[in-house]
């Protein structure tokens, strides 16, 4: 009796799941820590920032009349940033969209699907721009304008962009910024880059530290003990942890040290245009109360008209980074 044969009979279904996959964009920490600032009105915008005079401990002759005064005004000077603007747009075919049952998706859904995508590259995008090493730039020809990220706001040395150029006297001091491979960064490095943000800000604080993920291994790293030479004495520390949960915690989300307090924030979207290694290694030491974005256009959709081959349609945003005062953040910028 002859049989049909699966491998040519015609008219089999296809099986496609209806679950779509899609990899989670992942956290962007600095972006949601960022307090939303005032909106730019100008595609340069501008800040004043002040210091404090070192103290005296001069005393004053007891029939002395007043015959000097100080300027309190001289160390002050203006920061200065720029917007940039960011767009993903997006088009869907109309038999896509009008016909076409797409797995994970559904009828007439495509649009709305790549909309809601394009949203989220969008924050991404945002993010990545302000863990940056970019320095702020002009329009010119093809070159649109830029903002400026926080790998070249923290920086002991003067901008590319002259015009919004960090003043020396507000520039990060070297001793804030650590350069050493993530493999050797050790506990009295990160000590000293908190010493040196804790003479410029002249208090114990709170900080986020955003950072790559070796530079977080090198954290957690910390708390483990090394294995010294038969001549060598070994350093280790130790740690309580309830046995119970059958677990074993190794990892250091907040490191609290001498000069101030890490909390940890791993991203994947620091010094997003370097080599990998560069990226894993990076981290900013914030005081977030200094950083923040301006929107002079929060991320919006926008639907273009349709001319007969489909929707199309666009996200956009127009914002700018302000770091208050640079002096008082820090970075590791090793490049492994």
């Amino acid at each position: 009796m002859a049989a049909t044969p699966i491998t040519t009979v015609k008219g089999q279904r296809e099986d496609i799941s209806d679950v779509l996959v899609l990899i989670e964009p992942g956290d962007t920490p600095i972006f949601s820590l960022c307090s939303k600032n005032k909106t730019p009105t100008n595609v340069l915008f501008q800040w004043p920032v002040d210091k404090y005079s070192a103290p005296s401990t001069a005393g004053v002759l007891s029939d002395a009349d007043v015959s000097s005064f100080d300027d309190e005004h001289a160390s002050r000077e203006l920061l200065a940033g720029r917007v940039q603007k960011v767009r993903r747009s997006f088009a869907v075919d109309d038999l896509v969209e009008s016909v076409a049952d797409l797995a994970g998706v559904g009828r007439k859904q495509a649009f709305n699907k790549a909309a809601a995508k394009a949203l989220v590259e969008i924050k991404t995008d945002i993010e990545a721009i302000i863990g940056s090493d970019n320095d702020s730039r002009v329009q010119s020809g093809a070159d649109s304008y830029l903002t400026r990220g926080l790998g070249e706001w923290i920086k002991s040395s003067a901008q590319a962009d002259t015009a919004t150029a960090v003043p020396s006297a507000f520039r990060t001091p070297a001793a804030s910024i650590n350069t050493t491979a993530t493999g050797s960064l050790t506990e009295s490095a990160v000590i000293d880059v908190l010493e040196s943000v804790f003479k410029e800000r002249k208090a114990r604080k709170n900080y986020d530290l955003i950072c790559g993920t070796a530079l977080k291994k090198a954290f957690t790293g910390f708390i483990r003990t090394a294995t010294a030479s038969t001549n060598v004495m070994s350093s280790i520390r130790t740690f309580n942890q309830d046995g119970a949960s059958k677990k074993i915690v190794n990892s250091i989300d907040v490191y609290d040290g001498d000069f101030g307090v890490l909390s940890l924030h791993v991203s994947t979207y620091l010094a997003n245009t370097a080599a990998a290694a560069v990226q894993a290694a990076r981290g900013y030491i914030l005081d977030m109360d200094m950083v923040s974005i301006g929107f002079n256009r929060k991320p919006r959709l926008q639907e273009l008209e349709d001319r007969g081959g489909g929707r199309r349609g666009f996200v956009d945003a127009i914002f700018g980074l302000a770091v208050a005062n640079p002096a008082v953040l820090g970075k590791f910028a090793a490049t492994t």
